[in-house]
């Protein structure tokens, strides 16, 4: 990999960086039917009443989320047949995560191979991520709100690569190929990397400080102090799927990672870890088989 003078590495990074910021401009907004449930999951006196009248505007949403409230995934006792029903059971929290995982599938199922990705990887990736991190925050005893955010953060951990590929597969192809460390990569070409990139989409959707936080720093490159919990039960997960390969071509090589200070943090030791990625498995790899597919219901 081939890298310019000085002078000419702080010309490129600014123009990249000016053509990235103007592309996260140009992302879609979340659907207003999306954006209006998010709006009525952050008021507590929102009524089921008020998210049926909402998602009626849009039956494919409607139809898709409830192929996914009744999967195996779930595993409830008997089907729902409608949005009322699913939420009573469920609760809002899910609700949430089931709305974005519904409307952002389609951004990640687009070809990212410059990542190492196979077909759709990016997409199973996301849903190991988020499915294992709040397998682990439940294990931690983190709350069901706290958890059902995880899971949102985790699954739009790696947003910001629908920004960042383009560039990277133009000017690194060789360095996409290598499995060596992205983040260093995507610095050194663009002076931009995925989580800021993903930081911009995000912000941009609305969603919450949280999320924005853990997409932002789930790499461990971040200056908040602010939910580091989170941040580093994401990382976690995320280093835990790639080693599993969960996404990603086969034998595509990983950075080993030293975890060791996100345990301390966490306050798990190496036994209990080991005993809790038994569940995190398990529940990635239900995630991919029931909700793998989604984007095409």
């Amino acid at each position: 990999m081939k890298f310019n003078s000085p002078i000419q590495t702080v010309v490129n990074h600014s123009k990249a960086r000016r053509d990235i910021r103007a592309r996260s401009n140009k992302i879609p907004s979340l659907p207003e039917v999306v954006t209006a449930v998010l709006r009525l999951l952050n008021d507590p006196g929102t009524e089921i009443q008020a998210f049926e009248g909402v998602l009626s505007k849009d039956p494919a949403l409607v139809a898709k989320m409830l192929r996914v409230v009744n999967s195996p995934f779930y595993g409830l006792a008997r089907p729902m047949t409608s949005i009322k029903e699913a939420v009573m059971v469920l609760g809002f929290r899910s609700l949430r995560s089931l709305v974005l995982a519904a409307s952002t599938a389609g951004f990640m199922e687009q070809d990212y191979g410059c990542y190492g990705h196979d077909e759709k990887g990016l997409w199973k990736h996301a849903l190991s991520v988020a499915s294992g991190a709040r397998t682990l925050a439940e294990i931690l005893r983190e709350g069901p709100d706290s958890r059902e955010e995880i899971f949102v953060a985790g699954l739009l951990h790696d947003i910001g690569k629908m920004l960042i590929a383009p560039y990277l597969g133009q000017n690194a192809p060789q360095g996409c190929e290598t499995g060596i460390d992205f983040v260093d990569i995507e610095s050194k070409l663009l002076g931009i990397t995925h989580e800021e990139a993903g930081g911009l989409v995000c912000k941009k959707w609305g969603l919450t400080d949280l999320i924005v936080d853990v997409i932002e720093g789930h790499h461990g490159n971040t200056q908040s102090e602010a939910h580091l919990r989170a941040m580093t039960i994401v990382r976690l997960t995320d280093i835990h799927a790639h080693r599993l390969g969960f996404g990603f071509r086969d034998g595509f090589p990983f950075q080993t990672q030293d975890i060791r200070k996100d345990l301390e943090f966490l306050g798990l030791d190496e036994d209990a870890y080991e005993d809790a990625k038994f569940e995190m498995e398990e529940a990635m790899s239900s995630a991919i088989a029931t909700l793998g597919n989604l984007a095409a219901c």
